[in-house]
């Protein structure tokens, strides 16, 4: 990812495009199951701390009713953290709905954080960014998908991330068009979203904080997708990609 190509591009020292891309198709094929993984709140333009609750569940029917565990979240920086505030280990994943590699990331990490914030040794920092919606036609495919997640997880938090999955179970190859709205509206329906909130999608009333959350990436020195950073650390390379290693390493941070 640079500001100047509009291009996502793999982790240093990952493995090539078509590789990556293979592997994420072959892995997409195996994934039948929605996870959820939900949080109250989001981020404003200045620093702020906001005691709530997050659900994070497992979601087995296409209503997405989640089971739910009680945890504390705060919201600052345009990111939604989600765990225990005194968790030992927190996990910063800056990511964009048209990038192919965040597909992977995330469905190959999905289990394992939901159990780190289940158990309480982490939480997770989800940092937005549109910097690829120039590759989506002229969609602005990265924008409205993004706007869609804050939209839900302002207004109906226990289906957030269960949404999030469902993009990345369904995610459009990077320079095409993208999902249409109503295609988003279909996803977070199917996990449970109710359709007056689902309506408002192609309002973008949070595309202000999706622009907010791309730039503070930037100025925080973001220069790919995904960007995974365990306590501040870069977590880097083909390991990402690959169920476990991510745990492990939260985990030895964790001690």
């Amino acid at each position: 990812m640079s500001k100047t190509k509009n291009v996502s591009k793999p982790p240093a020292g990952g493995t090539s495009r078509r590789e990556q891309l293979r592997q994420q198709q072959a892995q997409a094929a195996r994934e039948h199951k929605i996870r959820t993984w939900t949080t109250i709140g989001i981020a404003g333009v200045v620093l702020a701390l906001i005691v709530g609750a997050v659900i994070w569940g497992i979601t087995n029917s296409s209503t997405g009713t989640p089971s739910t565990a009680s945890r504390n979240v705060a919201t600052q920086d345009y990111a939604l953290v989600i765990g225990e505030q005194d968790a030992p280990v927190t996990i910063s994943i800056y990511q964009d709905y048209m990038c192919p590699y965040c597909g992977q990331f995330e469905r190959a990490n999905r289990d394992d954080l939901e159990a780190l914030v289940a158990d309480g040794t982490a939480k997770v920092e989800l940092h937005l960014m549109n910097f690829l919606d120039p590759q989506s036609q002229g969609t602005n495919f990265s924008t409205r998908s993004a706007n869609a997640l804050v939209t839900v997880a302002n207004a109906e938090p226990e289906y957030a991330m269960a949404f999030n999955a469902a993009i990345y179970d369904n995610q459009p190859g990077e320079g095409t068009s993208g999902l249409s709205d109503d295609e988003l509206v279909a996803l977070a329906r199917g996990v449970g979203v109710s359709d007056a909130v689902s309506a408002t999608f192609a309002d973008l009333a949070n595309a202000d904080f999706v622009n907010g959350s791309n730039a503070a990436a930037y100025a925080a020195g973001i220069k790919s997708t995904p960007t995974v950073k365990i306590n501040g650390e870069d977590f880097t390379g083909s390991q990402i990609f690959t169920a476990g290693a991510l745990k492990s390493a939260v985990e030895n941070a964790a001690g």
